[in-house]
């Protein structure tokens, strides 16, 4: 990508137009002048600083502000990267106005992730922040956001979190420094020392780094690497670690959680036996499964594995397998994996994502995904819009659908889903099922999950009745929306 594709292009009512691969977003003029000029920074492929520091003023940043943007998988990398500052002895604050300096660790899975991590760092900038830009857009535009951000004291690529304490001596020595080595090699250790900014109910452990899929749409692999898995060790024992400290919930997250242990002569089922077999856990959930490798013998993990949920997270992407196949991933029988896993695990709840508008999907390839939908029942779903990637190798590919279509597409898939997802909920009504409270409001009212819903993707229960956040209550189910249920604790504990 051309520097110039990186630029600023207006000048307008005191406000600057920053240009993210043709995409204009408004980045507000600073109240004072930046102390940094632009930077002229280049770096070979496997470089971790810039070749060409450029000479500030030295400056201590004491207090460290932060932004998380992004999946699960990236917030472990925002925890792990303030935990090795706090560390240092710099002072984690959550009020970004008080900052010294903000860390952003940014996404550029999709088009409007991009857009979002821009937004946040133009807006940071336009207060006159100092930033240090981690994460997936770090990784993927590198010195360029030096050039485009004056404000940047720092870029730190996906494969470099484990260095933020030495970058950010650099930093305070006087550099502008880019670390975006391009070999991935990092792995969470045993000895990082995470700052968690989750709700202390349940908390994110990443258990591998990477992907060895090629998936069409994807642009993971070419900034995060190959697979490559935690020791069951190190897991387990982090697990433990966080249990300890009061957490109820441990979700275990990797780009393809069910490729864990093929390098290491191990496997998923294997760890979540390991973890189960942990008296301080309590729930243990995992996402993003890969289809083609959900066997019988995971299935049967999960029934027979007490403390993990019976909830099943598998990105499906589509059901066609013509689609599938352009979207470079194995076509998959999904009402005969529906049933495998029903016929297996009973009560379990299936959650999925689908993609539409993907190039060449034509009204029958849609038909085909929505009868599938319908047929299948999946209780939780959601569907995302397509949009190319520029580095992706779908954005080559033709037969485009226009994003009128694309959005009435998910319009009538999530609409159809509504039906489904009311019709499980009200089914509940009358019930009583645990429930983990994730927080209590200043009136008394609780929010909290069932087993079969991870954290902010899918339903809530508030819950009327004395509870604690972290504890697991069984609530009287007795009013339900699409999406969200209602209760009160219930006299039988």
């Amino acid at each position: 990508m051309c520097p110039d594709c990186f630029c600023f292009t207006l000048l307008k009512l005191g406000a600057f137009a920053l240009s993210l691969n043709g995409t204009v977003i408004e980045k507000p003029a600073s109240s004072e002048s930046s102390s940094l000029p632009n930077s002229n920074t280049e770096e070979g492929t496997n470089s971790t600083v810039s070749n060409q520091p450029e000479a500030l003023k030295a400056k201590a940043f004491k207090k460290v502000g932060f932004v998380h943007l992004g999946c699960p998988k990236n917030l472990v990398d925002t925890e792990t990267m303030l935990g090795i500052l706090g560390q240092d002895n710099h002072e984690i604050v959550a009020d970004e106005s008080e900052a010294d300096i903000v860390l952003v660790n940014t996404c550029a899975f999709i088009e409007s992730a991009q857009q979002e991590s821009v937004r946040a760092l133009a807006n940071l900038a336009g207060q006159g922040k100092e930033l240090i830009i981690a994460g997936c857009l770090a990784q993927k535009f590198k010195g360029e956001l030096l050039d485009l951000f004056p404000e940047a004291r720092a870029v730190v690529g996906v494969n470099d979190v484990a260095k933020i304490g030495e970058v950010m001596q650099r930093v305070e020595a006087g550099e502008r420094v880019l670390a975006t080595q391009q070999d991935a090699e990092y792995l969470l250790e045993e000895d990082d020392i995470r700052r968690h900014i989750t709700v202390g109910s349940f908390t994110y452990l990443k258990i591998a780094e990477g992907c060895d899929y090629r998936c069409s749409f994807c642009i993971i692999p070419s900034m995060r690497g190959s697979f490559r898995s935690r020791s069951i060790e190190n897991i387990v024992e982090n697990a433990r670690e966080l249990a300890k400290r009061g957490v109820t919930e441990i979700i275990l997250v990797g780009q393809d959680t069910t490729s864990y242990g093929k390098d290491i002569q191990s496997s998923l089922p294997e760890l979540l036996r390991a973890l189960n077999d942990v008296p301080e856990i309590t729930w243990i959930r995992f996402m993003y499964a890969y289809p083609n490798l959900v066997s019988d013998e995971l299935l049967e993990t999960i029934r027979d594995c007490d403390k993990v949920v019976k909830y099943l997270d598998c990105p499906l992407q589509h059901s066609h397998p013509e689609i599938l196949t352009r979207m470079r991933r194995p076509a998959t029988d999904l009402i005969e994996f529906a049933e495998r896993a029903r016929r297996i695990i009973p009560n379990v709840k299936l959650r999925t994502s689908f993609i539409v508008g993907f190039p060449g999907e034509t009204e029958e390839h849609f038909q085909h995904l929505r009868q599938t939908i319908e047929t299948v029942g999946f209780e939780r779903l959601g569907v995302f819009e397509y949009s190319d990637v520029d580095t992706a190798h779908s954005k080559t590919l033709d037969g485009k659908v226009s994003k009128r279509e694309i959005k009435k597409r998910r319009g009538e898939l999530m609409a159809l889903q509504q039906g489904i997802a009311y019709a499980y909920n009200q089914a509940l009504i009358g019930q009583t099922i645990p429930v983990l409270i994730d927080h209590v409001n200043e009136y008394g009212v609780a929010t909290g999950r069932t087993q079969w819903d991870a954290p902010e993707i899918d339903n809530t229960v508030q819950v009327k009745g004395p509870t604690t956040p972290g504890e697991i209550i069984n609530v009287d189910i007795t009013h339900v929306t699409p999406y969200d249920l209602k209760g009160v604790v219930s006299n039988i504990q």
